[in-house]
């Protein structure tokens, strides 16, 4: 017996691109908005170095896994 896995569709892939994109969007503006007061008088490059890290592991742990799971429901 062989089992095929379905191949999603244009539109299940827009919807995974419009949830993680939403995510990450929150997340990032969530964690700029904390971080501020910290940052207040950086130049750009050492807020967005601060900034990065913390958002690729939201992404990675976070945001991608949810956007999988609310796809899939």
């Amino acid at each position: 017996m062989t089992t095929t896995l379905a191949k999603p569709g244009l539109l299940g892939r827009a919807r995974f691109l419009a949830i993680a994109m939403s995510g990450a969007y929150l997340f990032l503006n969530a964690l700029m908005l904390l971080t501020s007061p910290l940052t207040a008088g950086w130049p750009m490059w050492g807020v967005t170095a601060l900034n990065v890290p913390p958002m690729v592991l939201a992404m990675v742990h976070l945001v991608i896994p949810l956007a999988r799971r609310v796809q899939s429901a």
